[in-house]
């Protein structure tokens, strides 16, 4: 397929996950401590709790999360994944996260009022969107994204 006859919508399926509200793909990272990742990702970028594991201590486990649509699933460090937080090793994360949002320029703000590391500020894009980049406190990268309006 050429770009010229690219449709951005081929291969989507419009059938239900068969476990009402989860989609078929999600993100799980690794965490040292998901209650501090959950109550950052809940203030800095608006991502809503919707269910959580807590260990027979007390200490969570493992939480999902969901941001308009979306889920996102943050484990304990050692549990269920053998993964390491980025910010716990001395390696970069393999990925970034591309998210669009509605104001940059106030979610970098608020990312970094939670304590994030500004990598570098809210700048036009070539594509059109205008985007700035972070690290969280747990060494992942972001891409905050804004469409042309």
């Amino acid at each position: 397929m050429s770009a010229d006859n690219l449709n951005w919508f081929d291969n989507v399926e419009h059938r239900p996950h068969p476990w009402p509200g989860l989609n078929w793909l999600t993100t799980a990272i690794a965490c040292a401590d998901v209650r501090r990742a959950v109550d950052f990702y809940a203030q800095a970028l608006s991502f809503v709790a919707i269910f959580e594991l807590p260990g027979e201590n007390g200490e969570l486990l493992f939480a999902r999360m969901r941001y308009r649509g979306c889920n996102f699933t943050l484990n304990k460090t050692g549990w269920d994944f053998d993964g390491q937080p980025p910010a716990d090793s001395s390696h970069a994360p393999p990925f970034q996260f591309y998210l669009y949002v509605d104001d940059v320029a106030a979610t970098s703000a608020r990312m970094k009022e939670q304590g994030a590391a500004e990598i570098f500020p809210p700048r036009t894009e070539i594509w059109g969107d205008l985007r700035s980049r972070l690290r969280d406190p747990f060494g992942y990268v972001w891409d905050l994204a804004q469409a042309p309006s």
